[in-house]
């Protein structure tokens, strides 16, 4: 259980009497004058810490809990549940072991070097053991978050289970929108490409693009090999255990500390869940959605409004986009898939893909033609306004054709569309010939 922050200023009270109070008190205002991040729970460890207060405090340290710590604390200890393991790892001449952990406030990587990266990799420690990890050091990662390092003395001992949540609720089950630090997920690998290789820094690089599917919602994974040792780690229609990924643009990416913990066989079921067929393209394919994703499809399916559950199927990655290959499928009469709600102009990012947008048609360019390594294409370009924001759209091959026969000012939906900026930087909608247009009301 964790400690207040009252309780902290009545221990030091009771120990070192009312001067040292008014000076802790003291600092941690001037430390979070200095650095806004820090809370006042954290900016009170760092401040006692450093006037020495808590240095004989062992049962304050005990009880820290990964969300209150701040860089710079030395001899503290937490308790987590293990996420995954890794190395050891050569860097230079020295060699390191990562363990993360988490215990619900937040996640952090517990670092070794040398003999003591030998005793972590060989401890038999696995995804969902409880650890307390005691008399460690906090330290800025490079990446603006923290890291706890063993020093000698260091250890790590098993905790009571009961004294972190379960493993299922320390990691994200629902795509976040934004960017951010190493993230956790349990996710189903749904489809894998073949590997194709880099060159970089003289060396050769493996990688594999996955797409996961993350509580329904499709999200794309690129894997190095060299983070992964191999990317034959993961398997289609199983779930998963990531941890450490790199999440930017709308995608992710393994890191060289990304773990990977086999849980168990999935199934399209279970991870797709029923899919209603949006339009019905027999010779281009078909739009499908979850409602909270959209799918390219081929195949034979019913027409649009149909729900089906997919029993057996592949995906299939060609240039940008993944395609489902439907074999066999099951009606499902009387459910409802709602479609994924557009997202709002004013919240779109680069990297976003495969999502909706709607708005009114402005300022819509001829219908012409322009040269590209295929070939002469159709091409339009618009602006899409929601009243409060306006965004750029470039429309190609067919969507270009369909979006020219649309008078300007009507409100469209426009499925199955990504965000990327120009070569100004600039944000813009691609509307990709797999997308669909609607005319809205």
């Amino acid at each position: 259980m964790g400690v207040s922050f009252d309780a902290i200023v009545e221990r030091i009270r009771q120990r070192h009497g009312e001067d040292a109070v008014r000076r802790v008190l003291e600092g941690v205002e001037e430390a979070i004058k200095r650095d806004p991040r820090l809370t006042r729970f954290g900016a009170l460890l760092l401040v006692a810490n450093e006037l020495g207060y808590l240095r004989s405090e062992v049962g304050l340290r005990s009880s820290l809990r990964i969300g209150e710590l701040v860089g710079g604390l030395r001899s503290v200890s937490v308790v987590g549940r293990v996420l995954g393991v890794k190395g050891p790892l050569e860097r230079g001449t020295r060699r390191m072991a990562v363990l993360r952990i988490s215990d619900g406030t937040g996640s952090i990587d517990v670092v070794a070097w040398g003999s003591a990266a030998d005793l972590v990799s060989s401890s038999g420690l696995r995804a969902g053991q409880a650890v307390r990890v005691v008399g460690a050091r906090t330290r800025e990662a490079h990446d603006g978050g923290l890291e706890l390092h063993l020093d000698e003395g260091s250890r790590i001992e098993a905790a009571e289970h009961h004294e972190v949540p379960e493993l299922e609720e320390l990691v994200v089950r629902r795509f976040p929108a934004g960017a951010g630090k190493a993230l956790d997920l349990m996710a189903t690998v749904v489809g894998l490409s073949g590997e194709r290789t880099y060159a970089a820094s003289g060396k050769e690089l493996g990688v594999r693009d996955a797409l996961l599917s993350v509580g329904g919602e499709l999200v794309y994974l690129s894997v190095w090999s060299s983070h992964v040792e191999g990317t034959d780690a993961l398997e289609e229609w199983t779930d998963f255990l990531l941890t450490s990924l790199r999440h930017r643009d709308g995608e992710l990416s393994t890191t060289p500390r990304t773990c990977v913990t086999r849980l168990s066989p999935s199934g399209p079921e279970e991870a797709l869940g029923p899919l209603r067929v949006v339009t019905h393209r027999p010779d281009f394919g078909h739009l499908l959605t979850n409602g909270k994703s959209y799918l390219l499809a081929r195949g034979s399916v019913p027409g649009p409004g149909a729900v089906i559950s997919v029993r057996s199927c592949r995906f299939v990655r060609e240039g940008r986009h993944w395609w489902l290959e439907i074999g066999d499928y099951r009606e499902v009469h009387g459910a409802e898939v709602p479609e994924p709600e557009a997202v709002p102009l004013s919240d779109l990012r680069k990297g976003m893909r495969g999502i909706a947008v709607s708005g009114k048609i402005l300022n819509k360019s001829q219908l012409s033609e322009v040269r590209t390594s295929s070939g002469k294409v159709a091409t339009l370009a618009f602006w899409l306004s929601s009243g409060e924001r306006s965004v750029y759209c470039r429309a190609w091959r067919e969507a270009a054709e369909l979006i020219s026969s649309v008078p300007e000012g009507a409100w469209v939906r426009l499925r199955y569309v990504r965000v990327e900026t120009d070569r100004y930087g600039e944000m813009q909608v691609t509307v990709d010939p797999e997308s669909d247009v609607v005319t809205e009301s």
